[in-house]
This record gives C-alpha cells, structure tokens and sequence, in this order.
C-alpha cells in the first residue's frame, strides 16, 4: 500500500485528542467530556436568552406586548442534563476506584465542578430571579452561564493533574469519609456562588461610578485594587471586571444606561440574593466540621488537632459567623455586608486550592496525594509503611 497523504498523522493526531471516546479517557472521563459539552451547550443557550431579555425590557418600556423567551426551559434543561450526566461520572469514577472519589486533588476538583452544577441548580429555583423583574432575570441568566463557563474550565484543568487510582490507607476507610467531603465540597460550592455574586455586584457598582459618577476616587481605586490585585482571586474577578464593563459601555453607546438611582434597589436585592445562596451553603459547611471532628475522635481519639487545614477550613468558619453577627445584630445590610461575604468566599478559595501551595500544607494530614506527594498516615493516599508492606509482599 503506498504512504498515507503527508500531514495525516497531524490530523489523526488532533482528531484524537478532541474525540471524547478517544485518547485513552477512562470511562468516568469520558463522562466528564460529556458534562463539558452539555455546559457549553447551556452556556450558549443561557447567552441566548440574556440578549432575548432585552428585547422583553425594550417591549416593556415601549408598552409593547411582551413575547415569552424560548430559550427559558431549554437553558434550564441543560443544566439539569449536566446535573445528571455528572451524576453518572460520579457513579462511574466510585466504580474505577472502589471508593468515594474524593482523594487525589483531580477527583476533588472534579467533584468541586459537579457541586456547583447541583448548587446552580437548587438555587436557580430557590432564588426565583425572574419573578423580581426581567432585570433580575438576565442577572439570574448571567450567573448560570458564569457557573457554566466554570465548571468547564474547571474540569479542563483536572486535565493536567493526575487521574491515577489510588487505594485509600487505613485511617480515610471509615463511613465518614464520604459525607464529611460531601458536605464540605458542597458548602463550598454554594458559598463560591453566593460570593460570584457579590463579585458581579461591586464590577457593576465600579463601572457604574466610572459612567455615571456619585462615588469617591478613594472608593473606586480600593475597589479596583481588590478586584484586579488580589492574588488567586483574578482568575473569577477579572473576566467578570471585563464583561461588566463592556455590557455596561455598549448600553451607555446605545442610550439605555440606568441612571444613579439604579444602584440603591440593585444593592439591596443582589445583598438578598447572596445572603439566601449563603444560607443554603453554612449548614453544610458547619456539617462538615463537625463530621470531621467525629471522624477524628474514632481514629486518633482527638477532636481537634490543629493541622493547618483544619485552622484553615475553622478560619473561614468564623468569617461567616462573624457575617450572620454583622448581619443580624450589627446592622450590616447592601455594600458592608457583601464584602464580608466576599472575604469569606475568598478564605474558602484559600483552604480549597491555595491552602496546598502554602510550606505549612507539605505536613498537613489534610493534603492530597497526587504524583510527586510522599504521604505519611492519614493524607488521602498510601502510606510509606503500606508502600513498604505492599513490596515485601511481592517480594
């Protein structure tokens, strides 16, 4: 047979490497590719259904009857598709590795990307944005496609970690190793959105002060120094910073910027808003501390003991329990309160994903053993004495 035609090899090659039956993916990933393409569909379709929104707000203004949206439902069922097609990666992952898929930082992730479906979901009907006002229904639009967007470059990046299976070591084959990481990765993903909010509020509330004025320079540049400057943090706020402000350029070119006043009804519902996203997330994460605490007692026959992600996870405990103080007895309502939110969403990123680039976490029981990670007795990996015990038996 003659040579194949020149460059087919690079093109079989990038035919591969894109095919989700392909490329050596295992069957939980290519589940995984199968949640991403179901996002990007619903991305889309929410995209869709913000700029079908206009339209609604230009028909009322003009006293003009106004159409239903089409693309309500179908956005709608395409987050609840995701929902349930990353149930089955779940299922199919706890079936690769015989456990609750939550012990290498990949699985982890992963089921960061699968709670934050199941959270955007909860809250898409708990919230009931669209019942406020056609305004509020494109914000509820925004942030399905924003958690969307996430959750696909989330999974993305799972894509450079390890997907090695790993055996868990003695002391994590305890019944409250899969409800104590639930909860707290659920909580997690709940407080991420009802800080996503917060972040959407004060891009506005920035931009809105650069077109229409009524706020200090000292104001702005502080705000504008937490949105663009803080570490780690860039990577939700300053795709937001752009989208707000272009959004906010091509309705002040088109003469339909709000004016000042907007802004006093917009800080109190999106302080409402993510209050309620809050209050779903708390009880979870307190959940999760006090299983955790549990679990330690049966295996080292101590409640606490002050590794430093249990500090971490306690820290950003305490900064929403200072938030329900502020908000309850202190008065805090709108900006004061939302930058407390804020803070704590903040502490969560901290204790989720910076907490294993900090000296303090190469000790910690607490981190994930990936390739390159020796583990010591109760890390989420094989010990060195089982690594050991494992070679004298093949021996």
């Amino acid at each position: 047979m003659g040579d194949p035609p020149q460059g087919s090899f690079g093109m079989n090659a990038f035919i591969d490497s894109i095919h989700p039956f392909q490329n050596g993916l295992s069957s939980s990933g290519m589940w995984l590719r199968w949640v991403d393409l179901i996002c990007l569909v619903g991305a889309l379709l929410g995209t869709g259904m913000m700029l079908l929104r206009w339209s609604q707000i230009a028909a009322v203004r003009e006293g003009r009857a106004v159409k239903a949206n089409p693309l309500e439902w179908p956005s709608t069922l395409a987050l609840l598709a995701a929902v349930v097609v990353g149930s089955v990666q779940v299922w199919m992952r706890y079936r690769e590795v015989n456990h609750f898929p939550s012990q290498t930082m990949s699985e982890v992730i992963v089921m960061s990307s699968f709670s934050l479906l199941v959270s955007m979901l909860i809250l898409h009907f708990a919230l009931q944005l669209k019942s406020i006002g056609y305004g509020w229904a494109i914000m509820g639009d925004a942030l399905l496609v924003l958690v969307l967007l996430g959750v696909i470059g989330i999974n993305c990046y799972t894509l450079t970690l390890s997907s090695a299976e790993r055996d868990l070591p003695p002391a994590l084959q305890s019944y409250w190793f899969p409800p104590h990481l639930a909860a707290l990765i659920f909580s997690y993903a709940t407080l991420t959105i009802a800080g996503l909010v917060t972040v959407i509020y004060f891009c506005l509330r920035f931009w809105m002060g650069v077109f229409r004025g009524g706020y200090s320079k000292g104001s702005q540049l502080l705000l504008l120094a937490c949105l663009l400057l803080i570490p780690f943090a860039q990577v939700a706020t300053i795709p937001i910073f752009v989208l707000m402000g272009a959004v906010l350029f091509l309705l002040k070119l088109r003469g339909h910027l709000p004016g000042r006043e907007f802004m006093a009804p917009v800080e109190g519902t999106m302080e409402e808003v993510s209050y309620r996203a809050f209050s779903v997330g708390i009880p979870f994460l307190t959940a999760g501390l006090f299983m955790g605490a549990f679990w330690a007692q049966e295996a080292w026959a101590n409640y606490w003991g002050w590794d430093s992600k249990e500090n971490s996870a306690l820290i950003t405990w305490l900064v929403y329990i200072a938030y329900i103080h502020l908000r309850m007895l202190g008065g805090y309502r709108g900006e004061k309160a939302m930058a407390v939110l804020a803070a704590g969403a903040m502490s969560v990123f901290i204790t989720f994903q910076v907490f294993g680039f900090l000296p303090d976490s190469q000790k910690s029981l607490h981190r994930y053993t990936d390739d390159g990670v020796v583990p010591t007795e109760g890390m989420q990996g094989k010990t060195s004495d089982e690594t050991q015990a494992r070679l004298e038996v093949q021996r």
